[in-house]
């Protein structure tokens, strides 16, 4: 992957140019594959509920976030985004569970 240029105001125009409009392309390309894995994730998350004493895990979030943080560094992708990312699944996932053992009670 190429380094991001630095903010340059002679390349910003009105109209997208044709690599800022391919750049997205491969960026709306990528959401349409993680949005699917997302939903995977949480009905997965879901269905843990039913199996925990204690929803929050903390042990398992840090093994996770070590986990892909570890697997991610290779490629050179940010450590504190994608940290940020986890933590926003795990929180949400939670929010998940919770509604589910509410309708089940």
């Amino acid at each position: 992957m190429r380094s991001v240029d630095c903010y340059n105001e002679s390349r910003m125009t009105d109209r997208p140019s044709r690599e800022l409009q391919t750049l997205r392309r491969g960026i709306d390309a990528l959401d349409r594959r993680i949005a699917p894995l997302l939903a995977r994730r949480f009905a997965l998350a879901v269905r843990t509920a039913a199996f925990k004493r204690a929803l929050r895990d903390a042990a398992r979030e840090r093994a996770v976030l070590r986990g892909v943080l570890s697997s991610s560094r290779a490629r050179g992708a940010s450590a504190r985004a994608l940290a940020a990312v986890y933590r926003e699944l795990f929180r949400r996932s939670l929010l998940l569970q919770r509604s589910a053992r509410r309708e089940r009670c």
